[in-house]
């Protein structure tokens, strides 16, 4: 099958095309013929060996997490069947979006909304289950709070408003001069530019979904409102985080252990530390597809590159000025 696929950890430079073999299927297993592929910035981290400790990578390695695609073979009991139309998120330890077919844990796949193109549902199962597990499983938005959603222009910061305002949420979002009425055609209740103004002028805060973090990380945890959560999104996993991929607790603490003096100011300022990594979940992503075809929540698709130009797309991604989802057409016309 055609390919792409990373030659060994590094930059662009690693990034490859071609033939490979076909995936291996599990009991448990559905194979599905791939027709678009998500882009997320947490591939480029991955591709330079960031995590290689923690998902370790066989090379040539095919990378890529969210997939949309039609089903060829499933097991009876699975509740798929070959010719459905689907679209998942791959585990972290199991990755391989860019390529023709892909094996997907059953209980990892969702239906694809009637409503979406296949390079529509590609663009949202990371973002999606982000804000999801961030929303609703971590800080539990509520309506009326006041949450600041940083990098609101990006692929994350597109759901991530969408759906605090499904959940009822007044949202401020940062962006850049250029993306200021971008923001405002996504419905934000305060659009602010970072180059020009501070978004703690616009505060305080009950919750901050930042996927910035950095140098913004202490401003932001000083931006809550006492009470207030925090959600860091960039190379902030906490234990909890890192105990939900399966590490035991001891491990977990120790992984998570260059977030202490994050974790020490949220405490001393009465607000709660929390650093997401993305689950995976097939049930979740089924209430997303709901919304989708509901029309509650529409994706934003920027840019859309073909199989043998995933280098292109990185390249584009590591700008860090990308409005919405880049995608990848893994399969011209389908």
């Amino acid at each position: 099958m055609k390919a792409a696929f990373l030659t060994g950890y590094g930059g662009n430079e690693v990034v490859a095309f071609g033939e490979l073999p076909e995936p291996e299927v599990k009991d448990g297993d559905v194979l599905i013929d791939v027709f678009a592929a998500g882009v997320n910035p947490v591939e480029l981290a991955m591709r330079e060996g960031n995590y290689r400790q923690l998902l370790p990578f066989t090379f040539p390695q095919v990378p890529g997490f969210d997939v949309s695609g039609v089903v060829i073979r499933a097991p009876e009991d699975s509740g798929f069947k070959a010719g459905d139309a689907v679209f998942a998120r791959l585990p972290g330890n199991a990755v391989g979006a860019y390529a023709e077919r892909v094996a997907v844990p059953a209980h990892l796949l969702a239906r694809k909304p009637s409503t979406l193109s296949h390079t529509e549902a590609a663009s949202l199962p990371t973002v999606a289950l982000t804000a999801w597990q961030a929303f609703l499983e971590r800080v539990h938005l509520k309506p009326g709070e006041r949450v600041l959603i940083q990098a609101g222009a990006g692929g994350v910061g597109t759901f991530a408003i969408a759906f605090a305002k499904h959940l009822g949420a007044h949202v401020t979002a940062t962006a850049s001069t250029a993306n200021q009425e971008f923001l405002k055609e996504l419905g934000v209740d305060q659009a602010v530019d970072y180059s020009r103004e501070r978004f703690e002028d616009f505060g305080p805060y009950d919750v901050v979904y930042d996927g910035v973090c950095g140098e913004l990380t202490e401003r932001a945890i000083l931006s809550l409102k006492p009470g207030g959560r925090y959600v860091g999104l960039v190379r902030l996993a906490d234990a909890r985080a890192f105990m939900s991929l399966g590490l035991p607790e001891a491990m977990a603490k120790a992984a998570s252990a260059g977030n202490a003096r994050f974790e020490a100011l949220a405490a001393e300022h009465g607000v709660a530390f929390h650093g997401l990594i993305t689950r995976s979940d097939g049930e979740q992503l089924q209430e997303i597809a709901a919304l989708a075809q509901a029309g509650v929540i529409e994706p934003v698709v920027s840019k859309v590159f073909p199989l043998d130009k995933l280098d292109d797309a990185y390249a584009a991604l590591a700008t860090g000025r990308t409005r919405g989802k880049l995608v990848i057409e893994v399969q011209a016309g389908r």
